[in-house]
């Protein structure tokens, strides 16, 4: 699919929330199967995947007992699921029942061994890339483990260089995003390893960030970042321009209300209760976007997954004005 030459950007209207705290506790990441939503939980009831529907029905726990800091995971085209462990060292892959098909890694900062990894992508070709957190850079492995690239040019602040590296997703070119955790940007690099650009330092204005954690990209080009301990997402254009930011909008899930109905304790405290802190982020973990342009958060702090989905119309060249020199929204 070939990106736009720009968009009409209608809005970007909250779509549904799904999980709960006792489901879908502290979750970290999420992939989707073809009937299946699977999300990677830490701490709180257990480290494990947690499996719902698109009704919101929980159907069961994957990987019980085989995660110790799980931080990432990837659902394949044949729902094996990939999931990364910090305190391992490792990735283990699983079929969509559980059973665990291969681990590969080692700690150590040799090129191809893992020091606390994190997020994990496949790229236009399929293999994956691999947040090594601790080692300050990216690694390109293919689905067995086999090493194929590094990319980083050391731990630092400068152009290229990396802090504990948490985030990294790619775009149909296969260039590679980093959300750059310690140095509070995002940086760009092409397939090769090239630096590109960079945005984002320090702060809580628009376009600033305190630790991001995640980074996604959709097929427009429009980059989402999870701005962890600004309990907000953050959205920008392909050039790296601030657009908008969410803050969490989210109504009661499926099972969260039916849970609650069932509870009167709980009903009469939620009736006497200011309800506004309950819609918020806190803490958003990873973001994925998919082919229908919904972007889904890992709403960590309050367990759940918040869903909305972009409204935008793709423009020609001929459609729109050349880009102004001083461009202020008015309507006419």
């Amino acid at each position: 699919m070939a990106r736009p030459y720009a968009l009409l950007r209608s809005g970007f209207p909250y779509y549904l929330t799904m999980g709960q705290r006792r489901v879908t506790t502290n979750p970290v990441d999420i992939g989707f199967g073809e009937e299946n939503v699977y999300v990677l939980t830490r701490g709180g009831l257990g480290n494990d995947v947690r499996v719902i529907n698109w009704e919101d029905e929980n159907l069961g726990r994957r990987g019980e007992g085989n995660f110790t800091w799980p931080a990432g995971l990837l659902v394949d085209e044949d729902e094996n699921l990939y999931v990364t462990d910090e305190a391992k060292h490792n990735v283990t892959v699983m079929d969509k029942d559980g059973n665990v098909l291969e681990t590969w890694g080692e700690q150590g900062s040799d090129d191809g061994q893992l020091d606390r990894p994190s997020s994990l992508e496949f790229d236009p070709d399929g293999n994956i890339l691999i947040s090594d957190t601790m080692n300050h850079r990216v690694q390109r492995f293919a689905r067995d483990g086999q090493h194929l690239q590094t990319i980083s040019a050391g731990q630092g602040s400068g152009p290229g260089e990396m802090n504990m590296p948490w985030g990294v997703a790619t775009d149909e070119a296969g260039d590679v995003y980093v959300a750059d955790w310690r140095n509070d940007r995002v940086q760009k690099f092409t397939a090769d390893g090239e630096f590109v650009f960079e945005f984002g330092s320090s702060g809580d204005e628009k376009g600033q960030f305190n630790r991001p954690a995640s980074v996604a990209v959709d097929a427009h080009g429009d980059i989402y970042v999870s701005d962890w301990l600004n309990d907000r997402v953050q959205m920008f254009n392909a050039d790296g321009r601030f657009v908008e930011q969410f803050f969490g909008d989210a109504n009661l899930s499926i099972s969260g209300r039916q849970y609650i109905l069932a509870n009167p304790t709980t009903l009469r405290l939620r009736e006497m209760t200011d309800l506004e802190p309950t819609r918020r982020l806190s803490a958003p973990g990873s973001v994925r976007v998919d082919s229908e342009f919904r972007l889904f958060i890992c709403d960590f702090g309050q367990h759940r997954i918040q869903v909305y989905k972009k409204e935008a119309y793709e423009l020609g060249e001929d459609e729109i004005l050349p880009p102004m020199r001083n461009p202020i929204l008015f309507t006419t």
